[in-house]
């Protein structure tokens, strides 16, 4: 029989609780790089796609953009944003007055700036780079490329801000800066 505080029996979840929740956190942290990796994939593929002037080239290049904005960026966004939300909302008891910092209505802000961004200008700026690859070199076309690459930057940027912010998670203490508190 073990003797715990009254304060930690309280606040102990059962292990499959914390099982679950740290699922939840690997299936997080594995959508948020994966979908950062997926972006700076886009960043290399279309700044390298601005010197391309074969029309062939450039079309499959940016058919290859839109699948996997479809198939690896998009599911990665709304898998993030879902389990972000179920880890803040699972944080338990003891922690509930210290998750709900900033920093974790800024991350989901960032998560849903990225989005916004995205829908309104990639899906119709892929579309017509597809579209109109045999115009490739004409002052609209590299206004698209060159849109294009900002919204590859604008996602990176904002995928690493909010990394950034789940690292440092600003107002709270590192646990090893209290184990290195309270060994002797």
């Amino acid at each position: 029989m073990s003797i715990t505080s009254p304060a930690r029996a309280a606040s102990a979840r059962p292990r499959s609780a914390a099982g679950a929740r740290r699922v939840l956190l690997l299936l997080h942290l594995a959508m948020g790089l994966g979908w950062l990796g997926v972006t700076s994939a886009f960043v290399v593929l279309t700044v390298w796609l601005l010197d391309v002037r074969d029309p062939a080239t450039v079309r499959t290049g940016y058919l290859v953009h839109e699948l996997l904005v479809v198939w690896v960026a998009r599911p990665a966004a709304i898998g993030v944003a879902a389990t972000g939300m179920l880890l803040a909302l699972t944080a338990g008891r003891r922690r509930a007055p210290r998750w709900w910092l900033w920093w974790v209505p800024a991350k989901l802000a960032l998560v849903v700036a990225t989005v916004v961004v995205t829908v309104s200008v990639s899906p119709a700026a892929l579309r017509f780079a597809v579209g109109h690859a045999d115009t490739v070199g004409s002052p609209a076309y590299t206004d698209i490329q060159h849109a294009l690459v900002l919204v590859a930057i604008y996602h990176v940027a904002m995928i690493t801000a909010a990394a950034l912010l789940a690292i440092s998670r600003p107002g709270t203490r590192f646990r090893s800066a209290r184990r290195s508190a309270v060994a002797p």
